[in-house]
């Protein structure tokens, strides 16, 4: 689309698409658009672990700018995130244009009067702003990188270091810390997740996910998202000719017949975590081998072609997000220990030097089978894009996770005092004790305590102007993980007054399971939150409140 003159242009449209545009170009455009229409108003997420402010927009018919004001008129809360990964822009580029288009250009009327758009155009400002022309260089040997703009683009992680993309349980990131308080505030019923992905060659434009934790329990909504996903994609490949698919790789990158598959079910990563909420989560990954406006494109017509989706379904999309959190709360608080939380799905192995290492696969079920457009193995082998002959493989689609430990739903958890500021930023809800209280509860005895390093959670922060250490080069690891063996012991014992008492019964009841349970791959005590009060003998510091 050609953008009349007075409009604002993003900084890929100004440069015909040889640059991405800073964090400060993304303020002016936002000015700019506010002056001009009653529909958009700024908001903001708080600062950036460097100051910044991390903007947010807030898109409806003039009518709903807030949480409490969408909840009055019953609209369909739809959030936008882009630039998670600040080397990853096409989403930033395409979201500013879409608020644009859909407000000044040619106004969508049902749009904004059916759904209220919440629009984080910049997420990682600070690693945003430190652009280098190598930053995700294209090394297709490694299936590494991407075709960058001229100009560059920023990093993969934060200034300080941190990956907000594997930050959602630890929030050690401010950023990530802003965004739960913004998400709670706000608590979207669908939420959209942009990103650019390298890896398996394929002939795809974009590839897209969802959720996969605990996919038994939110099987009713995981396949409302799934047909959806699936409706988009084929409306976009009629439309606009675009191929898109589920996003995964090649099991066996130079083997593709072994299978097809996703990334792990860890809530570490937004889009899990989410899923654990019972929220709609739609990843969305751009591929990095084209070109740079081609990847524009093909995000803006994911992003508008959701957004026409959401607005032609936002009552039965909000019926079932809602019917969902009260399925939750309801599972919660019935005391059945039948109901089954999945808290590990790793599996453990030795490293050469002895080291404890975790695998998560991912499995396919009977007649799961993926449809991969790529090309001739000879292609593959020799890593060449795009291959010379097209090819189309059937093959086992992995993507079920099968957990290597469960555990029932307690009625509450008692919990020291420490980690109530840990729980108000994942937004779930407590009571203390008022006084000392001798109580009969379940208790983990600790039998084992050892360590595991996390790969790219956290990485080495270059000079302004330098680039990132690619993948590919195996940075040292920066950040590592505890993980504790420990068996149920049924006890009788006394906690003292200002313990917390969290009840599971609430719209974020099973992510509190999966945050407070001692063997979870993937909460406060994996995340060395919990490593002074743990003793190998002695009793984890959380105990159960189960029924008798």
């Amino acid at each position: 689309m050609t953008v009349a003159d007075g409009y604002p242009r993003t900084r890929a449209e100004i440069s015909d698409y040889q640059e991405t545009s800073r964090h400060s170009d993304v303020l002016a455009f936002v000015q700019d658009l506010c002056s001009q229409t009653p529909f958009v108003q700024r908001t903001t997420l708080g600062k950036s672990g460097e100051g910044q402010d991390m903007v947010a927009l807030v898109v409806s018919d003039g009518t709903c700018f807030t949480p409490e004001e969408a909840k009055k008129q019953g609209r369909l809360i739809v959030m936008i995130e882009a630039n998670i990964h600040s080397g990853e822009v096409e989403g930033k580029e395409s979201v500013l244009a879409l608020v644009r288009d859909i407000t000044l250009v040619k106004p969508a009327k049902k749009l904004l009067s059916r759904i209220c758009l919440v629009v984080i155009p910049n997420f990682n400002p600070d690693g945003n702003d430190r652009i280098s022309p190598n930053n995700r260089r294209l090394n297709i040997a490694e299936l590494e990188g991407q075709v960058n703009p001229p100009g560059g683009v920023g990093t993969r992680y934060t200034g300080e270091g941190w990956n907000l993309n594997r930050d959602a349980i630890k929030q050690e990131a401010v950023e990530t810390q802003n965004l739960a308080r913004f998400f709670a505030n706000w608590w979207p019923h669908v939420f959209i997740d942009c990103h650019t992905t390298d890896g398996s060659l394929h002939a795809f434009d974009l590839t897209f996910d969802t959720s996969h934790s605990n996919q038994r329990m939110f099987r009713p909504l995981l396949r409302k998202t799934r047909s959806m996903l699936e409706e988009v994609s084929k409306t976009i490949q009629a439309s606009r000719g675009f191929s898109s698919y589920w996003y995964g790789n090649f099991v066996e990158e130079s083997n593709p017949d072994a299978g097809w598959e996703t990334y792990p079910a860890l809530p570490r990563f937004g889009s899990h975590y989410r899923g654990l909420l019972g929220r709609i989560d739609v990843l969305l990954e751009t591929y990095s081998y084209l070109p740079y406006r081609h990847r524009c494109d093909v995000m803006y017509a994911w992003l508008a072609e959701l957004c026409r989706y959401c607005t032609k379904h936002a009552q039965e999309l909000r019926n079932a997000v809602e019917g969902m959190e009260a399925l939750i709360i309801e599972r919660c608080g019935a005391f059945d220990p039948r109901a089954r939380v999945g808290v590990d799905y790793g599996v453990a192995r030795r490293g050469t030097d002895g080291q404890l290492l975790f695998d998560y696969p991912a499995h396919a079920r009977d007649g799961d089978e993926a449809v991969i457009e790529s090309f001739d193995k000879d292609s593959l082998r020799d890593r060449k894009f795009p291959g010379e002959t097209r090819v189309t493989y059937r093959v086992p689609h992995r993507r079920t996770f099968v957990p290597t430990h469960q555990v029932s739903i307690p009625s509450a958890y008692l919990v020291p005092a420490q980690l109530a500021d840990r729980l108000r930023g994942h937004g779930i809800e407590f009571e203390t004790l008022d006084e000392d209280t001798e109580m009969e509860v379940t208790g983990y005895r600790v039998w084992a305590i050892e360590r595991t390093h996390s790969p790219d959670v956290a990485g080495l922060v270059p000079p302004l102007g330098q680039a990132e250490i690619p993948l590919s080069a195996k940075p040292p690891p920066r950040r590592f993980e505890t993980v504790v063996t420990a068996r149920t012991e049924r006890r009788k014992t006394s906690f003292a007054a200002g313990t917390l008492v969290v009840s599971t019964a609430q719209r974020a009841g099973i992510l509190a399971v999966y945050l407070l349970e001692p063997c979870s791959d993937d909460g406060f005590t994996r995340w060395q939150i919990l490593d002074a009060h743990l003793h190998v003998g002695q009793f984890h510091p959380v105990h159960r409140v189960d029924p008798l």
